[in-house]
């Protein structure tokens, strides 16, 4: 195990940073087996389900009129089995690739067999850690939702037709302002959460708080990996998704072009390679955190194959 250094932030992260890709080089092909298993799946369909979705359903949408589209049962049922489908494929992605970076991380032979059966002890401790980190993700948008709706009538209601769009954009930008720092805060604190599910096989509620008082002193650093690999990540997808939409890949042989090859090919290897590379720096981190704060339950996973 490496001894990480504890002098500041940015020698910390660039520590983990490091680790983190001297972890993925070493078996690099086993990540990468593990990330085509379950990641790319993920990050392919973010990336090209919008525009056929929108070809099925709605071809003849018109952006610029910001009109609220009209969505059938069939529709709302294709969104719930691909909501499904993507929770699925991450809960697994994020427990093999949790396993099989402590595996590294403390220099045990690794194989894709022992990884893909680690699913097994871990998949409903993540499935309650996701449940329980998603319904206040969801909860606190909800709430941010209704209070804007609420402002947006009481303006209604003052008279404020005159120039309402303009008021309306003010609220909703001002409304993300003060939303979308929340759930980063929120992200931080539970950015070890699922590597606590793998490792100690907590569950719901236990997890998110065993996160948020081991990344304490370590947040900036947890801040700085979200932003440094998910940022890029979401960037990545939007743009690549943004750009089919707009080419119409989905219709006609649009989606058989050059450009919209490439441009799916490279969005979804880029998007899973730094998706896996994500969840092995949120294991370096939180070994790191163990160690720093001497927790007793570092050396927890040392049975982990005989559960």
């Amino acid at each position: 195990m490496s001894s990480f250094p504890t002098e500041n932030r940015l020698s910390l992260w660039r520590e983990i940073i490091e680790s983190t890709r001297n972890i993925f080089k070493s078996h690099v092909g086993h990540f990468e087996a593990i990330s085509i298993l379950f990641l790319l799946p993920i990050v392919f369909s973010l990336i090209v389900y919008p525009s056929f979705h929108l070809a099925i359903f709605h071809p003849d949408y018109d952006f610029t009129s910001f009109a609220r589209p009209q969505f059938s049962n069939i529709e709302i049922i294709l969104l719930i089995v691909y909501t499904l489908f993507l929770s699925l494929f991450f809960i697994c992605g994020v427990g093999t690739t949790t396993y099989s970076a402590v595996q590294a991380f403390y220099d045990r032979p690794i194989n894709l067999v022992s990884s893909i059966k680690s699913i097994r002890n871990s998949f409903f401790p993540l499935l309650s850690t996701f449940i329980v980190s998603q319904t206040i993700f969801i909860s606190i948008t909800l709430i941010f939702s209704l209070i804007l709706v609420f402002v947006v009538r009481i303006l209604q209601s003052l008279g404020l037709k005159h120039g309402l769009n303009d008021h309306l954009s003010f609220v909703v930008i001002f409304g993300l302002i003060v939303l979308v720092p929340v759930l980063i805060w929120l992200q931080v604190n539970w950015s070890l959460a699922y590597v606590i599910a793998v490792v100690e096989s907590k569950k719901g509620y236990e997890t998110l708080r065993r996160s948020a008082n081991l990344v304490k002193g370590k947040r900036w650093v947890a801040f700085g990996i979200l932003m440094y690999y998910g940022l890029v990540i979401a960037l990545m997808v939007v743009g690549c998704s943004m750009f089919l939409v707009c080419v119409d890949a989905a219709k006609g042989d649009q989606w058989r072009s050059l450009a919209v090859i490439l441009q799916t090919v490279l969005g979804s290897v880029f998007g899973y390679v730094l998706m896996n590379q994500y969840l092995v720096a949120n294991m370096v981190l939180c070994m790191c955190c163990k160690e720093l704060n001497n927790d007793e339950k570092l050396y927890v996973l040392q049975g982990v194959e005989q559960r």
